[in-house]
């Protein structure tokens, strides 16, 4: 099965951090961890948006546990456009506020990486709101480069 099954075990400065692949039992938690990023949401709709990407292969979350609790999460998907290869993009990355600075962070973004790879990309690529600076720091610090700024724009179709 590939990195999807591999569990990473690492170690912080006082815990284990082990990567695996979400469970249906961890929805609760990341619906919390969304809430904590900003978005706010419940159980049932994380159990709709992950049903919405299970069992498609173009799609992963991992969570990462430390201490038999889920202390982040993150959501790598592929895309395809005409105008890019074969791309991954992180469409979203939360550790707990408590855990922030162990190691949670970058043992996810290891995952993320790795399953890219194992999907045929050679570039991964995250977006970051521009109030975030301790994660832009984050980013940097595992070797991300800043390419470009732009706006975002959204129309609600009811």
């Amino acid at each position: 099965m590939g990195v999807d099954g591999i569990i990473h075990l690492l170690m912080s400065k006082t815990n284990t951090i082990t990567v695996r692949e979400v469970r249906f039992e961890d929805l609760a938690a990341l619906a919390e961890l969304a809430t904590q990023l900003g978005y706010p949401s419940s159980q049932a709709e994380m159990i709709s948006r992950l049903g919405g990407i299970s069992g498609d292969d173009d799609h992963a979350v991992f969570v990462a546990e430390v201490e038999g609790l889920v202390a982040g999460w993150v959501h790598v998907f592929i895309y395809r456009l005409i105008v890019l290869d074969h791309t991954a993009e992180v469409g979203g990355l939360v550790v707990d506020a408590a855990r922030r600075g162990s190691g949670v962070g970058r043992a996810l973004m290891q995952q993320a990486e790795a399953w890219a790879r194992e999907h045929g990309c050679q570039t991964l690529y995250l977006r970051s709101n521009v109030i975030r600076t301790e994660a832009h720091k984050f980013y940097e610090a595992l070797g991300y480069q800043r390419i470009k700024s732009q706006h975002a724009f959204h129309k609600q179709l009811s």
